[in-house]
Protein backbone atom coordinates (compact mmCIF):
# COMPACT_ATOMS: atom_id res chain seq x y z
CA UNK A 1 0.00 0.00 0.00
CA UNK A 2 2.33 2.50 0.90
CA UNK A 3 4.17 1.94 -2.42
CA UNK A 4 0.80 2.30 -4.53
CA UNK A 5 0.40 5.57 -2.28
CA UNK A 6 4.23 7.10 -3.13
CA UNK A 7 3.01 6.06 -7.00
CA UNK A 8 0.23 8.40 -7.08
CA UNK A 9 2.07 10.87 -4.94
CA UNK A 10 4.42 11.73 -8.12
CA UNK A 11 1.87 10.84 -11.02
CA UNK A 12 -0.16 13.59 -9.26
CA UNK A 13 2.26 15.89 -7.77
CA UNK A 14 1.08 15.81 -4.45
CA UNK A 15 4.57 15.02 -2.48
CA UNK A 16 2.92 16.26 0.67
CA UNK A 17 -0.57 14.92 0.50
CA UNK A 18 -1.74 12.50 2.97
CA UNK A 19 -3.96 9.54 1.42
CA UNK A 20 -6.19 7.90 3.96
CA UNK A 21 -7.84 4.65 2.77
CA UNK A 22 -11.76 4.74 2.37
CA UNK A 23 -12.82 1.14 2.95
CA UNK A 24 -16.67 0.69 2.22
CA UNK A 25 -18.03 -3.05 3.10
CA UNK A 26 -19.47 -2.97 -0.09
CA UNK A 27 -16.63 -1.73 -2.40
CA UNK A 28 -15.65 -4.84 -4.56
CA UNK A 29 -13.02 -3.46 -6.96
CA UNK A 30 -11.51 -0.06 -7.26
CA UNK A 31 -9.40 1.15 -4.93
CA UNK A 32 -10.55 5.06 -3.09
CA UNK A 33 -8.24 7.24 -0.82
CA UNK A 34 -9.46 10.34 0.73
CA UNK A 35 -6.25 13.05 -0.36
CA UNK A 36 -5.61 16.02 2.46
CA UNK A 37 -2.91 18.78 1.19
CA UNK A 38 -1.16 20.18 4.03
CA UNK A 39 -3.22 23.68 3.38
CA UNK A 40 -6.59 22.06 4.15
CA UNK A 41 -8.07 21.17 0.66
CA UNK A 42 -9.36 17.63 0.30
CA UNK A 43 -9.96 15.23 -3.08
CA UNK A 44 -10.99 12.33 -3.35
CA UNK A 45 -8.51 9.68 -5.80
CA UNK A 46 -10.16 6.56 -7.35
CA UNK A 47 -7.88 3.81 -8.44
CA UNK A 48 -9.58 1.20 -11.13
CA UNK A 49 -8.07 -1.97 -11.41
CA UNK A 50 -9.92 -2.44 -14.62
CA UNK A 51 -9.15 -0.26 -17.93
CA UNK A 52 -12.81 -0.38 -18.77
CA UNK A 53 -13.86 0.90 -15.37
CA UNK A 54 -11.41 3.74 -15.20
CA UNK A 55 -12.53 4.67 -18.85
CA UNK A 56 -16.25 4.69 -17.57
CA UNK A 57 -15.72 6.43 -14.83
CA UNK A 58 -13.88 9.30 -16.28
CA UNK A 59 -16.36 9.23 -19.21
CA UNK A 60 -19.67 9.63 -17.54
CA UNK A 61 -18.26 12.53 -14.88
CA UNK A 62 -17.16 14.21 -17.97
CA UNK A 63 -20.87 13.42 -19.84
CA UNK A 64 -22.81 14.52 -16.82
CA UNK A 65 -20.95 17.36 -15.29
CA UNK A 66 -23.57 19.89 -16.42
CA UNK A 67 -26.90 18.06 -15.91
CA UNK A 68 -26.80 16.40 -12.59
CA UNK A 69 -24.40 16.93 -9.34
CA UNK A 70 -20.85 14.91 -9.69
CA UNK A 71 -17.62 15.48 -8.62
CA UNK A 72 -15.27 17.46 -10.62
CA UNK A 73 -12.88 16.01 -11.94
CA UNK A 74 -9.25 17.50 -11.19
CA UNK A 75 -6.76 15.82 -12.58
CA UNK A 76 -6.77 12.09 -14.40
CA UNK A 77 -4.26 9.34 -14.56
CA UNK A 78 -4.91 6.90 -18.02
CA UNK A 79 -3.49 2.99 -17.43
CA UNK A 80 -0.28 2.54 -18.98
CA UNK A 81 1.36 -0.51 -18.43
CA UNK A 82 1.29 -1.98 -14.40
CA UNK A 83 -0.29 1.43 -13.74
CA UNK A 84 -4.29 1.50 -13.13
CA UNK A 85 -6.15 4.24 -14.51
CA UNK A 86 -7.21 6.88 -11.72
CA UNK A 87 -9.72 9.50 -11.14
CA UNK A 88 -8.61 12.64 -9.29
CA UNK A 89 -12.47 14.03 -7.84
CA UNK A 90 -13.33 17.05 -5.74
CA UNK A 91 -14.23 15.90 -2.35
CA UNK A 92 -17.85 16.47 -2.06
CA UNK A 93 -19.38 17.69 1.41
CA UNK A 94 -21.80 15.41 3.36
CA UNK A 95 -22.05 11.68 4.10
CA UNK A 96 -23.31 8.78 1.44
CA UNK A 97 -26.79 8.03 2.36
CA UNK A 98 -28.71 4.67 3.87
CA UNK A 99 -32.26 3.38 4.73
CA UNK A 100 -32.21 5.50 7.49
CA UNK A 101 -31.45 8.68 6.08
CA UNK A 102 -33.93 8.38 3.65
CA UNK A 103 -36.78 11.04 3.65
CA UNK A 104 -39.83 11.65 1.30
CA UNK A 105 -38.00 15.20 -0.08
CA UNK A 106 -34.50 13.08 -0.81
CA UNK A 107 -36.19 10.33 -2.32
CA UNK A 108 -38.04 12.84 -4.99
CA UNK A 109 -35.14 14.48 -5.70
CA UNK A 110 -33.55 11.28 -6.08
CA UNK A 111 -35.84 9.99 -8.24
CA UNK A 112 -35.74 13.10 -10.54
CA UNK A 113 -31.83 12.64 -10.66
CA UNK A 114 -32.50 8.69 -11.92
CA UNK A 115 -34.91 10.06 -14.51
CA UNK A 116 -32.26 12.58 -15.55
CA UNK A 117 -29.86 10.13 -16.39
CA UNK A 118 -31.92 8.13 -18.08
CA UNK A 119 -33.84 10.87 -20.01
CA UNK A 120 -30.78 11.26 -23.16
CA UNK A 121 -31.35 7.98 -25.61
CA UNK A 122 -28.12 6.71 -27.08
CA UNK A 123 -26.97 4.68 -30.09
CA UNK A 124 -27.56 1.25 -28.26
CA UNK A 125 -26.98 -0.89 -26.07
CA UNK A 126 -23.42 -1.50 -24.35
CA UNK A 127 -20.13 0.16 -23.48
CA UNK A 128 -20.43 3.96 -25.12
CA UNK A 129 -16.96 4.50 -24.19
CA UNK A 130 -16.77 1.48 -27.11
CA UNK A 131 -19.37 2.72 -29.18
CA UNK A 132 -18.34 0.31 -32.41
CA UNK A 133 -19.77 -2.25 -30.09
CA UNK A 134 -23.51 -1.43 -29.50
CA UNK A 135 -26.10 -3.65 -30.03
CA UNK A 136 -29.51 -2.98 -30.93
CA UNK A 137 -30.95 -5.73 -29.16
CA UNK A 138 -30.85 -5.75 -25.27
CA UNK A 139 -30.65 -9.23 -24.97
CA UNK A 140 -27.33 -9.61 -26.16
CA UNK A 141 -24.89 -7.79 -23.57
CA UNK A 142 -27.09 -8.81 -21.17
CA UNK A 143 -26.74 -12.42 -21.96
CA UNK A 144 -22.89 -12.31 -22.20
CA UNK A 145 -22.76 -10.98 -18.72
CA UNK A 146 -25.27 -13.68 -17.50
CA UNK A 147 -22.87 -16.09 -18.93
CA UNK A 148 -19.95 -14.54 -17.45
CA UNK A 149 -21.46 -15.26 -14.55
CA UNK A 150 -22.78 -18.60 -15.13
CA UNK A 151 -19.24 -19.75 -15.73
CA UNK A 152 -17.53 -18.27 -12.25
CA UNK A 153 -20.44 -19.96 -10.39
CA UNK A 154 -20.41 -23.69 -12.14
CA UNK A 155 -17.64 -25.14 -10.37
CA UNK A 156 -19.22 -23.40 -6.75
CA UNK A 157 -23.20 -23.67 -6.85
CA UNK A 158 -24.96 -26.89 -6.72
CA UNK A 159 -25.63 -27.61 -10.07
CA UNK A 160 -29.39 -28.05 -9.36
CA UNK A 161 -29.47 -23.99 -8.25
CA UNK A 162 -27.25 -23.55 -11.54
CA UNK A 163 -30.15 -25.49 -13.93
CA UNK A 164 -32.91 -23.30 -11.80
CA UNK A 165 -31.23 -20.54 -12.67
CA UNK A 166 -30.96 -21.16 -16.36
CA UNK A 167 -34.25 -22.03 -16.85
CA UNK A 168 -35.36 -19.23 -15.38
CA UNK A 169 -33.34 -16.90 -17.33
CA UNK A 170 -34.28 -18.58 -20.82
CA UNK A 171 -38.43 -18.03 -19.66
CA UNK A 172 -37.93 -14.47 -19.27
CA UNK A 173 -35.33 -13.14 -21.67
CA UNK A 174 -37.77 -11.98 -24.50
CA UNK A 175 -39.20 -10.11 -21.76
CA UNK A 176 -36.10 -7.09 -22.39
CA UNK A 177 -37.76 -6.53 -25.61
CA UNK A 178 -39.99 -4.72 -24.54
CA UNK A 179 -37.66 -2.67 -22.42
CA UNK A 180 -37.27 1.27 -21.91
CA UNK A 181 -33.82 2.05 -24.20
CA UNK A 182 -31.33 1.94 -25.22
CA UNK A 183 -30.56 4.74 -22.65
CA UNK A 184 -27.69 5.68 -20.08
CA UNK A 185 -28.01 3.44 -17.01
CA UNK A 186 -26.05 4.05 -13.64
CA UNK A 187 -26.32 -0.01 -13.01
CA UNK A 188 -25.38 0.85 -9.40
CA UNK A 189 -27.90 3.15 -8.82
CA UNK A 190 -28.57 2.64 -5.06
CA UNK A 191 -28.20 4.89 -1.36
CA UNK A 192 -24.36 4.13 -1.18
CA UNK A 193 -23.65 5.81 -4.31
CA UNK A 194 -25.04 9.02 -3.26
CA UNK A 195 -23.46 11.40 -0.97
CA UNK A 196 -26.17 14.00 0.76
CA UNK A 197 -25.53 17.40 3.24
CA UNK A 198 -28.48 18.96 5.06
CA UNK A 199 -30.96 16.96 3.31
CA UNK A 200 -29.88 17.58 -0.45
CA UNK A 201 -27.67 15.65 -2.78
CA UNK A 202 -24.52 16.67 -3.67
CA UNK A 203 -23.18 14.15 -5.75
CA UNK A 204 -23.97 10.82 -7.60
CA UNK A 205 -20.76 8.90 -7.67
CA UNK A 206 -19.59 5.33 -9.04
CA UNK A 207 -19.74 5.75 -12.53
CA UNK A 208 -17.31 2.68 -13.46
CA UNK A 209 -20.72 0.26 -14.52
CA UNK A 210 -22.66 2.46 -16.34
CA UNK A 211 -23.17 1.77 -20.15
CA UNK A 212 -26.11 2.07 -22.88
CA UNK A 213 -28.64 0.01 -21.29
CA UNK A 214 -32.52 -0.28 -20.38
CA UNK A 215 -33.70 1.86 -17.52
CA UNK A 216 -35.00 -0.94 -15.77
CA UNK A 217 -32.10 -2.21 -14.85
CA UNK A 218 -31.63 0.76 -12.19
CA UNK A 219 -35.05 0.06 -10.78
CA UNK A 220 -33.17 -3.26 -9.47
CA UNK A 221 -32.12 -2.28 -6.09
CA UNK A 222 -35.80 -1.77 -5.34
CA UNK A 223 -36.14 -5.61 -5.98
CA UNK A 224 -33.20 -6.48 -3.64
CA UNK A 225 -33.87 -4.23 -0.71
CA UNK A 226 -31.53 -1.98 -1.02
CA UNK A 227 -33.88 1.25 -0.51
CA UNK A 228 -36.03 1.54 2.26
CA UNK A 229 -39.34 -0.83 2.25
CA UNK A 230 -41.42 2.63 3.08
CA UNK A 231 -44.12 2.84 0.75
CA UNK A 232 -44.23 6.70 1.33
CA UNK A 233 -40.26 7.15 0.25
CA UNK A 234 -40.94 4.81 -2.57
CA UNK A 235 -43.85 6.58 -3.77
CA UNK A 236 -41.88 10.06 -3.56
CA UNK A 237 -39.04 8.35 -5.44
CA UNK A 238 -41.18 7.10 -8.01
CA UNK A 239 -43.39 10.85 -7.64
CA UNK A 240 -39.86 12.60 -8.49
CA UNK A 241 -38.48 10.13 -11.67
CA UNK A 242 -42.26 10.78 -13.45
CA UNK A 243 -41.80 14.53 -12.97
CA UNK A 244 -38.65 13.71 -15.70
CA UNK A 245 -39.87 10.93 -17.82
CA UNK A 246 -42.62 7.96 -17.73
CA UNK A 247 -41.54 5.34 -15.11
CA UNK A 248 -40.79 2.06 -17.34
CA UNK A 249 -42.77 -1.36 -16.32
CA UNK A 250 -39.93 -2.41 -14.19
CA UNK A 251 -41.93 -5.13 -12.21
CA UNK A 252 -41.97 -7.79 -15.18
CA UNK A 253 -38.35 -7.75 -15.67
CA UNK A 254 -37.44 -7.44 -12.55
CA UNK A 255 -36.93 -10.85 -11.14
CA UNK A 256 -34.66 -11.63 -14.30
CA UNK A 257 -32.81 -8.30 -13.49
CA UNK A 258 -32.32 -9.47 -9.19
CA UNK A 259 -31.31 -13.18 -10.79
CA UNK A 260 -28.49 -11.50 -13.33
CA UNK A 261 -27.54 -9.31 -10.48
CA UNK A 262 -27.13 -12.06 -7.59
CA UNK A 263 -25.28 -14.31 -10.29
CA UNK A 264 -22.90 -11.50 -11.12
CA UNK A 265 -21.98 -10.75 -7.79
CA UNK A 266 -21.66 -14.58 -6.80
CA UNK A 267 -19.47 -14.74 -9.78
CA UNK A 268 -16.96 -11.99 -9.04
CA UNK A 269 -16.22 -12.91 -5.20
CA UNK A 270 -15.51 -16.64 -5.94
CA UNK A 271 -13.60 -15.67 -9.22
CA UNK A 272 -12.08 -13.21 -7.15
CA UNK A 273 -11.27 -15.76 -4.06
CA UNK A 274 -12.88 -13.20 -1.50
CA UNK A 275 -16.39 -15.13 -1.24
CA UNK A 276 -14.94 -16.01 2.51
CA UNK A 277 -13.24 -12.89 3.08
CA UNK A 278 -13.83 -9.24 2.93
CA UNK A 279 -16.79 -9.71 0.77
CA UNK A 280 -18.74 -13.09 2.26
CA UNK A 281 -21.57 -10.70 3.57
CA UNK A 282 -22.07 -10.17 -0.44
CA UNK A 283 -21.81 -13.26 -1.05
CA UNK A 284 -24.18 -14.84 1.72
CA UNK A 285 -26.79 -12.51 0.84
CA UNK A 286 -26.62 -12.48 -3.05
CA UNK A 287 -26.93 -16.46 -2.93
CA UNK A 288 -29.62 -16.32 0.02
CA UNK A 289 -31.90 -14.44 -2.78
CA UNK A 290 -31.39 -16.96 -4.91
CA UNK A 291 -31.97 -20.07 -2.90
CA UNK A 292 -34.96 -17.84 -1.50
CA UNK A 293 -36.33 -16.81 -5.04
CA UNK A 294 -35.70 -19.67 -7.72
Amino acid sequence: MDFLISLYKHRLNLPEAQFTLIDHEDAMVATVFKITQPNGEEFILKICSRAGDYLREAYFLNYFREKIPIPRVVQMVPPKGDLHGAVLMEFLPGNLLNKESLTDELCFEIGSLLATIHFDSVGGYGDLTESGQLSLDPRIAFALKFDEGMQECRDHLPSTLLEKCRRFYESRIDLLLEADGPCIIHRDFRPGNLIADQGKIQGVIDWSSARGGFAEEDFCPLGFGEWSASASYKQSFLDGYAKIRKVPDYHRILPLLCLSRAIAAIGFTVKCGIWKKKDSKIYQYNRQYLEENL
